[in-house]
């Protein structure tokens, strides 16, 4: 579908007559974002909730995530959700409000004392795992592209567990809700990969984006960070986190 022709059928009457939206996300982000979670998710949830806060349905497809990105981006999905903010995505989508506060932390292989992911001097030389459709982490970002980190990247967050465990690869980043379910979900030996004694890496958030090509972006994200807001301060963005926080 072209940008145009999205941008018509989400304004027919103007935004704040369109009954439904269409949006796209991905599985493996838990407790986030999967299609096998309760409500697909806190993010999903919180998604869904605040669009109906302002009269909108949801219509929800789950897609890998480079693949929904790109969808997103060529006006094929009104919105994608959740990501993280990079300079680059930024160039091309429209952020909403922040959605989910998050610390990022590093998770690495039980009893690894080779890196101190202290400092920057404590991850040269080491290797990391970012899923395909996944932002490098921007502290790191820097040392991934001058080879002082290796970089791989596998198609999800279940096969970086795997790769530190087998010590094919060093470390992956991710906030800590999200790494010890991934750990969990991938089959791992309980214990073999864990939260690294180590700083966090970043403090980051989960936001909804659409595309900067289709006009009618502008109004959704408005729309978006209407209801988002109307949730927080009716108390049900409170209870979506604790219930998927369990």
């Amino acid at each position: 579908m072209r940008a145009s022709l999205l941008a018509a059928l989400l304004l027919v009457g103007g935004l704040a007559q369109a009954q439904v939206v269409s949006l796209v996300s991905g599985d493996d982000y838990l407790p986030y974002a999967d299609r096998k979670l309760p409500e697909g998710g806190m993010a999903t949830e919180l998604v869904k909730k605040a669009f109906a806060e302002v009269k909108m349905d949801v219509k929800l497809d789950w897609q890998p995530w480079a693949r929904g990105y790109d969808e997103t981006k060529q006006g094929n999905f009104a919105g994608t959700f959740p990501y993280f903010k990079s300079a680059e995505r930024e160039k091309e989508m429209i952020y909403s409000d922040i959605m989910i506060k998050l610390v990022d932390r590093v998770f690495t292989k039980a009893g690894a004392k080779k890196f101190t992911f202290a400092d920057a001097a404590g991850f040269a030389g080491s290797s990391i795992c970012v899923p395909i459709g996944w932002a490098q982490p921007a502290t790191l970002a820097p040392l991934i592209k001058s080879g002082q980190i290796k970089l791989q990247s596998p198609k999800d967050i279940s096969t970086c567990v795997k790769l530190v465990e087998a010590d094919r690869v060093d470390f992956f980043v991710t906030e800590e809700a999200n790494g010890k379910a991934s750990i969990a979900a991938a089959g791992v030996a309980p214990g073999s990969v864990v939260l690294a004694a180590a700083p966090p890496v970043s403090e980051n958030g989960l936001y909804f984006i659409a595309s900067r090509n289709v006009p009618a972006s502008k109004d959704l994200v408005a729309a978006f960070n209407k209801g988002l807001d109307a949730l927080r301060k009716n108390g049900t963005y409170d209870k979506v986190v604790k219930a998927h926080s369990k």
